[in-house]
């Protein structure tokens, strides 16, 4: 089309034909003519490149009362270059610390920072990052740590809330143990939310007449619907204590969907209350239900009712549901008769039978996870990799630990108890699995010992890994030249594996990979003598290794017990090996390292 009939076009069909064109067409489009950009300011056209290109959003942006709004009342063109900027200085910061050790945790804290905002460029790094990327190990696992970062700190920030006695539901503080685990999977809060709307429309839809019915059938049949598509309850009760168990999203998204009765009572509660039922969890040891309350001019059954408070032993105010179990109402008297076999004195039934707090159920998951990962640890000790479908183990411990910091009575002294039992175990993954969580450590964790012995042990641990980020590491070079010229036999002088070796333990025969080397032992004479090395062929005096093994422990090994493996490595070891390689050489059957700055021979 020439240009004359192409300027006879009416603006109505250039509108359309915009809303086709990719963003950076349509800037390119505005620049040809006052006409053309006048078209392409259009906010409409905006919104939908805004909607189309970024799924995710801080909430300080309010997208969903935006979108609810006449398109023009957004500056819709500003956002999106708003979120265009933050995708670039992301990326530039990504870019940057992939190349060099020195103020790594530094920077994957100000992306952390820019949130939900950068969310979808970390997405796209780590899932469609090519194969052939000089980089692609480390650019995905660096990605994926930003965004567990992220997931984490929204999750601490629902805990606080909580803590703090502020508005926020049940729903997002369980939810918030599955931001600790997500991994890739569909479940973060806003997906649980929107699956959560899904569900109660789907009940209402069954009849037209859903919200003129009493409290009492709308509770069943929400209920009935729940087990009739399989989203609570676990038929493989053998399975009683698997971990995937204890996790809401978990349960609504990944087949079988099974959880435990803390889990579906959760659900239920969500998709009742968004169907006008009063529904909570219960206070009843060992198996949660379902307390659902009368309204306060009306019956369960929709009679007239006198104004008052809930009279929880009349059968009118509150029903009771273990949708775990049924959809089929369970009688009060019932749940007595097992509380006084339970030994529980009929002054305390009232407690048990009424609603707990959302503070209590928060509690009560991070218990049932640490049972649980117990468990599966003991179902792993001796297996080369976490079962498949399980959520992560270490993750879901970290949530455990992070929970019973933050929740509890701050005034009591068995909270201070229990958050120094818990300090040291949280230290301890944080510096094997999560360092780019530090200042999680020093906004959240310091203050809560204010003026305790803690505090002081917690300000040096920050300093000193913050002076750890900030200055260049050390280098450390091979002995010599004649050594570095035999550095890959073993046993004939020098160091005799380099740094990205994947190899086997010849005694215990897990895999792992070389992260770090030493000429001879350095460990303490009492390791040492505890590990018998000086019984080992060739003693203290041959080369150990810094290594992360297949179950991401990070060990010391003497050059004896390493055999070079040149075969491609577990997937297990394969996502590890980011954390300190660039990529798999498949020629040279190594990793191409990643702390060259700490290693330069290697």
């Amino acid at each position: 089309m020439d240009e004359s009939n192409f300027a006879r076009l009416p603006d109505e069909l250039l509108e359309a034909i915009v809303f086709f064109l990719l963003p950076e067409d349509t800037v390119a489009f505005s620049a040809t003519s006052t006409r053309s950009n006048k078209i392409t300011y259009e906010p409409l056209v905006w919104r939908t490149h805004c909607i189309q290109q970024y799924h995710h959003w801080e909430s300080r942006h309010e997208i969903k009362e935006k979108l609810k709004q006449p398109p023009a009342q957004t500056k819709w063109r500003l956002l999106f270059n708003e979120r265009k900027q933050r995708d670039k200085e992301a990326l530039a910061l990504l870019d940057a610390l992939l190349e060099t050790q020195q103020h790594r945790i530094h920077r994957m804290e100000k992306i952390a920072n820019m949130g939900y905002d950068v969310k979808d460029l970390l997405l796209q790094q780590r899932d469609h990052t090519p194969d052939d990327a000089v980089d692609v190990l480390a650019r995905r696992y660096h990605a994926n740590a930003i965004l567990g970062s992220i997931h984490r700190a929204t999750a601490l920030e629902k805990w606080m809330r909580l803590q703090n006695m502020q508005m926020v539901r049940l729903e997002e503080v369980l939810g918030a143990y599955d931001l600790f685990v997500l991994a890739g999977r569909k479940g973060d809060l806003s997906d649980i939310d929107r699956e959560l709307d899904r569900i109660a429309q789907c009940v209402r839809e069954q009849d037209y007449d859903f919200d003129s019915w009493s409290v009492r059938r709308k509770a069943t049949v929400v209920a009935e619907w729940l087990r009739s598509h399989h989203l609570v309850g676990n038929p493989s009760e053998g399975d009683y204590h698997a971990l995937r168990n204890n996790f809401i999203s978990i349960a609504l998204f990944d087949e079988p969907h099974t959880s435990l009765p803390l889990q579906s009572v959760a659900i239920y509660c969500a998709v009742a209350r968004r169907l006008g039922v009063n529904a909570k969890p219960s206070n009843y040891p060992h198996h949660v239900h379902a307390v659902i309350e009368a309204s306060s001019n009306t019956t369960l059954d929709g009679a007239t009712r006198e104004s008052g408070d809930i009279d929880f032993s009349n059968p009118a105010d509150v029903m009771h549901l273990d949708p775990w179990r049924s959809s089929i109402e369970v009688p009060s008297s019932q749940l007595s008769a097992r509380l006084l076999q339970m030994g529980a004195p009929a002054a305390q039934h009232v407690h048990h039978l009424g609603p707990t707090s959302t503070l209590e159920i928060a509690l009560r998951t991070g218990r049932n996870i640490m049972n649980s990962v117990q468990e599966a640890r003991d179902r792993q000790r001796g297996a080369t990799a976490t079962a498949p479908g399980y959520p992560d183990v270490d993750a879901a411990w970290y949530s455990m630990l992070w929970s019973m910091l933050v929740l509890g009575d701050s005034n009591s002294a068995s909270m201070l108890h229990r958050r120094r039992q818990v300090l040291p175990y949280l230290i301890e993954h944080y510096q094997a699995h999560f360092p780019e969580d530090l200042h999680q450590l020093e906004n959240l964790v310091i203050p809560m010992f204010d003026g305790e012995r803690e505090q002081n042990v917690l300000l040096h641990l920050i300093t000193t890994a913050r002076a750890l980020d900030a200055n260049k590491r050390a280098p450390s070079f091979r002995p010599s030249k004649e050594s570095l010229r035999a550095a890959w036999i073993p046993g004939e002088g020098g160091v005799g594996f380099k740094i990205g070796t994947y190899f086997k333990h010849r005694r215990y025969h897990y895999e792992g990979v070389v992260v770090g080397w030493d000429t001879k032992c350095k460990a303490e004479d009492r390791w040492m003598e505890q590990m018998q090395v000086d019984r080992l062929p060739r003693g203290r005096e041959q080369p150990f290794y810094n290594v992360v093994a297949d179950d991401k422990t990070v060990r010391y090994v003497a050059e004896e017990n390493i055999e070079g493996l040149s075969d491609t490595p577990s997937e297990g070891v394969l996502a590890l090996a980011g954390r300190y390689f660039k990529r798999w050489d498949s020629e040279a059957g190594v990793f191409v390292s990643n702390i060259k700055d700490e290693y330069p021979d290697d």
